[in-house]
């Protein structure tokens, strides 16, 4: 229980500053000096209680700065937790560096007895390359902290004559100290930035695989959903007209008459199974885009041509309005199929008697085409549903027609495949306008 409670201040008080949009490298850096702050605050309380138990029997006449050097180590944790508070994160590092740098220093200068703060001079050292990533910052800091480690033990050294012997070589061995120091450290400090760059590169990789094993997983249960639900129908009923026929059960003329709406039904889950298997052909194997230059009026033309029954059969009329000389820099399979789509969902919901029209405008560089329909038109809401390759979205047709709802979400992925973008607008009861922007030319790739 008193474990747990500890641990959980110890955390408290680590994050402190900590926000959950930084990088993992701020928030270390945060922690660390977090934890630094309360460890000097730690060990130097517990040296202030040792002193005022035991030192005034030793008093050497260095009480006073003994006790004024803990208190400063005591209350640096102050302003690095205010400072980590506001988010001076940076500051707070340098204040902690620099309240310890000069306690220790003022401290050090006062004692008379040799070398007895060296291990805080190296430590502070060490510190700096921990939560610093700026070079320029870690190597001044770390010069300071070799430049007074050498004036103190210069100035030990004159106070106490017995040890003037050490002076002799002394540059060199604080140089050799400090640079063996800075290149174990420079070497620590690379080796963990390229081991996490590396980590960072097998967590892409991971969450890649993730995100890809989640599409399959997505798409297939997509298919077996449309496959119960949307395909089952049509099938049902020509199984029941077939039984009934091969039974002798049907006249010809119920036959005839059944036929006429088993055929529409027929002819839907025809383009459904297409849409079903281009689209999850794209998602398993991939979409491979080869674009050409296209002449847009000839791939209207033709998907018009093949849409002209279903048309009529609901009296719509359909126009184009495209330029002989309008070309699309775009796969000719794909920018085929996000005509049809869009042409066969403009007439699946436009009423009887209903009008749907394709045109074009361009500038320069990009070419906008657009499917236009009279029909019932969209909410906001089912437009992000529609657009959403996460759900199945899908709606009956004026005529109670049926679909798979992936023919916006295919025309979106492979527009996209080739450099381009599909806008949607629409109005409920007033209709709904499909625009989709295709580069002119490779160069605009």
């Amino acid at each position: 229980m008193l474990m747990s409670l500890i641990h959980n201040y110890w955390s408290t008080f680590c994050d402190l500053g900590v926000d959950e949009r930084y990088n993992s490298d701020l928030s270390s850096s945060i922690r660390i000096t977090n934890k630094a702050s309360l460890i000097v605050f730690i060990v130097a309380l517990g040296y202030f209680i040792y002193g005022i138990i035991l030192l005034p029997e030793k008093a050497n006449g260095n009480t006073e700065q003994f006790y004024l050097f803990h208190i400063a180590a005591i209350l640096a944790i102050l302003p690095v937790i205010l400072l980590n508070k506001f988010k001076w994160h940076q500051t707070a590092s340098i204040a902690l560096i620099g309240i310890i740098s000069i306690s220790l220093y003022i401290n050090s200068m006062s004692l008379k007895q040799p070398f007895r703060t060296d291990p805080y001079f190296f430590a502070v050292a060490t510190y700096s390359f921990l939560v610093f990533r700026n070079w320029k910052i870690i190597v001044t800091l770390f010069l300071m902290q070799a430049v007074a480690y050498y004036m103190i033990a210069t100035n030990i050294i004159s106070n106490n004559p017995e040890y003037l012997d050490v002076s002799n070589g002394l540059v060199f061995r604080v140089a050799l100290y400090f640079s063996m120091l800075f290149l174990l450290l420079s070497f620590l400090k690379l080796e963990t930035k390229k081991y996490r760059r590396l980590l960072r590169r097998r967590s892409e990789q991971l969450s890649k695989e993730k995100e890809a094993m989640e599409k399959l997983n997505f798409t297939k249960d997509k298919i077996f959903s449309i496959i119960s639900h949307d395909l089952r129908s049509p099938i049902g009923s020509l199984k029941v007209v077939l039984s009934l026929l091969k039974d002798d059960n049907i006249t010809i003329e119920e036959f005839k008459k059944a036929t006429s709406g088993l055929e529409n039904q027929v002819d839907l889950l025809h383009k459904s199974l297409g849409d079903m298997l281009v689209w999850s052909k794209a998602q398993l194997t991939g979409i491979n885009s080869n674009p050409m230059k296209l002449k847009v009026r000839d791939v209207v033309q033709e998907v018009m041509e093949l849409s002209k029954f279903g048309a009529r059969s609901k009296k719509i009329i359909m126009t184009q309005k495209v330029s002989h000389d309008t070309v699309v820099y775009c796969d000719k399979g794909m920018f085929r199929s996000v005509i049809s789509n869009l042409l066969t969902n403009a007439i699946k919901f436009t009423h009887n008697g209903g009008a749907v029209s394709v045109y074009e405008q361009h500038d320069e560089k990009e070419v906008q085409v657009i499917v236009e329909d009279t029909g019932i038109g969209m909410s906001n809401e089912n437009i992000e549903n529609m657009l959403n390759s996460t759900t199945h979205f899908t709606t009956s047709g004026t005529n109670n027609e049926k679909g798979t709802g992936l023919g916006v979400i295919m025309c979106k992925e492979f527009i996209e495949k080739n450099k381009g973008s599909l806008i949607v607008e629409s109005n409920e009861g007033k209709g709904s306008r499909f625009i989709v922007t295709l580069p002119m030319s490779a160069s605009l790739e």
